[in-house]
């Protein structure tokens, strides 16, 4: 099982990432990942309907006590964003790889597996 970042969902509803990219594999996503994506105020009726069709057919893991405590940690420790420390946490905890196109955001965290798939088409 892999762990959609926001941006790799964006991307999945805007056509730049192909469906194919992630076919045979189950997919998971952060709850906070779902708020970011759907609450995007230039969000398209379009890519709405692909992205509500993304999270019916994922797994949501929720915002436990464990993502907290880490997500705390992984702020105190790395200066990230809300967000993406919950992201992080997130990938942590459920020993997940991230696929993000913002590498560099994460690529301090140790213990995370990380993976660009806009790079891995090139």
């Amino acid at each position: 099982m892999i762990l959609f970042d926001t941006n790799i969902l964006i991307y999945i509803a805007n056509g730049l990432i192909n469906h194919a990219k992630f076919a045979n594999v189950d997919i998971a996503h952060a709850s906070i990942t779902r708020i970011e994506t759907l609450g995007y105020h230039r969000l398209v009726v379009k890519e709405e309907l692909i992205l509500r069709q993304i999270f019916q057919e994922s797994f949501e893991l929720a915002l436990s006590e464990e993502v907290i405590l880490g997500s705390i940690r992984l702020r105190q420790r790395y200066n990230l964003s809300l967000g993406d420390a919950i992201i992080a946490a997130t990938a942590l905890t459920y020993q997940l790889q991230l696929w993000t196109a913002n590498i560099k955001d994460f690529q301090s965290v140790e213990g995370l597996n990380l993976y660009n798939p806009l790079e891995a088409a090139q």
